[in-house]
């Protein structure tokens, strides 16, 4: 039987030979082949994790340092870790772990992960003073463990700062500005006043870099009630903060209601958005809104460029016989052809006079700004120094240039009807550390000699003092 077998075998066609043992290995290869193609396409799949400090870089490490990370991949995270190490020692001082999947990522669109955390001495017990590494790592959630790495050398500051006002009772109006004095100790990066959600710098006393003074602000659109802190913040983010005895003089804003022409619409829209499209009111209401804003940022933005020495002398000067058109703090609505547009804080006072009337210098400083602003038409803006910045919009003609010191009193400019005015005169805005103030009581010596020069005074008047917040540990 046997040998019948293998005679019928050897009288096969010799065409079905070669083919027919070459089959598993075609089928073989194919396997590998597909195998590795399907590999390849769950790697071509997977996509690289991403982290994110939301914070920002850390400046230092002390006693419980917050630190806001954000992670994205579409599969999810596996491992997201972060760590201290310093001196061979490692410190996870948090860790979100998630199951290890490898086939449902396929289909997965995992959204970002956003956590919110704290990295210092409290959990890492053995940190110590010197440097530190802070490590935070991520594993994705797919084929290839895809991951992410951050790393940051930082200062460990341990010592948290200390904050004391002092006793005097501070008096300020709501919208206008107050002065206040106190020490600072322990280790310290920032110290100044907080009304709200607006910051203040603070400056050293002649001789006496504990004591701390600073001018601030109570704007307007602070709640009425809120309590200003004096603050200090070490570069780990560490902050103490003490309430101060003050006594706020009530003040109430009033409402306007402003019926805007065609005319002045038009005007408004055809000078300072010439090329858009769109209904005139929405036009309109985007310049009132939009540009406004973007005005006020960049207003806001040269308190940076503020000298740290006090360069003005005596109260402010206003316009010569100038005519109080419109008050600071005025909370005004606008009507076009029946429709309500957009609110707006008007944070300034309209002075006019005669028609192109010769502007002074509020007082001595140095010019920041002189030229077209948007809504403020023909603008310049003046640093006095200790962030105390005068603004000066609508002009029709401009006599200075950026950098040059000017005198108080010295003639800046002329009125005009420049930007979004309705008409000739002068729109005087004050900032204080890059926040909206009432200009109109800078202009009383009496409140000037009273409130602010008695602590002013004692910063010294060397020309040399020290920049604002630097650093020190006392």
């Amino acid at each position: 039987m046997k040998e019948l077998v293998k005679d019928y075998a050897l009288r096969q066609p010799s065409y079905l030979g070669d083919s027919a043992r070459s089959i598993p290995r075609i089928l073989l290869v194919m396997v590998i082949l597909g195998g590795a193609g399907g590999v390849g396409y769950l790697v071509y799949r997977s996509r690289p994790i991403r982290l994110e400090v939301v914070s920002g870089r850390p400046r230092a490490i002390g006693q419980d340092t917050t630190i806001h990370l954000k992670w994205s991949s579409p599969h999810g995270a596996r491992r997201v870790t972060a760590a201290i190490e310093q001196n061979g020692a490692r410190y996870v001082v948090w860790e979100k772990t998630e199951p290890a999947s490898y086939v449902s990522f396929l289909r997965r669109q995992h959204p970002p992960g956003e956590a919110i955390f704290t990295a210092g001495k409290q959990r890492a017990p053995g940190l110590g003073p010197g440097k530190a590494k802070l490590v935070i790592e991520a594993v994705a959630n797919d084929l290839r463990a895809a991951a992410d790495r951050l790393e940051y050398e930082l200062p460990v500051v341990l010592e948290k700062p200390r904050v004391s006002p002092d006793s005097e009772p501070v008096s300020f109006r709501r919208g206008g500005t107050g002065i206040v004095a106190f020490h600072v100790g322990g280790d310290w990066s920032e110290a100044g006043v907080r009304v709200g959600r607006y910051t203040f710098p603070s400056y050293p006393a002649k001789g006496q870099p504990a004591r701390r003074i600073s001018l601030f602000g109570y704007p307007p659109d602070v709640a009425e009630g809120t309590e200003p802190v004096v603050y200090a913040r070490n570069a780990a983010g560490d902050e103490a903060t003490a309430s101060f005895p003050h006594y706020v003089t009530r003040r109430g804003f009033p409402r306007r209601q402003l019926d805007l022409t065609e005319r002045f619409v038009s005007r408004v829209v055809d000078a300072l958005d010439p090329r858009g499209s769109g209904p005139l009111a929405d036009r309109y209401a985007r310049i009132n809104s939009e540009m406004r804003h973007a005005n006020d940022d960049a207003l806001i933005a040269l308190a940076q460029k503020s000298s740290p020495v006090r360069l003005w002398k005596d109260a402010f000067v206003m316009l010569k016989n100038g005519k109080v058109e419109s008050r600071f703090g005025d909370h005004r609505t606008y009507r076009f052809k029946g429709r309500q547009l957009n609110p707006e804080w008007h944070l300034g006072v309209d002075l006019a006079s005669v028609r192109n009337a010769p502007l002074p210098a509020a007082n001595r400083g140095r010019v920041l700004l002189a030229g077209p602003l948007g809504i403020y038409g023909n603008c310049v803006v003046i640093d006095h120094g200790l962030r105390v910045q005068s603004v000066y919009g609508h002009l029709s003609r401009i006599r200075v240039k950026v950098g040059d010191m000017v005198e108080r009193g010295q003639i800046i400019g002329n009125t005009g009807s420049t930007g979004m005015a309705g008409g000739d005169h002068v729109h005087v805005s004050l900032l204080l550390g890059g926040v909206f103030v009432d200009p109109v009581e800078w202009s009383f010596q009496k409140w000037m000699d009273n409130i602010l020069m008695p602590l002013l005074s004692q910063l010294g008047q060397d020309g040399r003092p020290p920049k604002p917040d630097a650093p020190r540990t006392l």
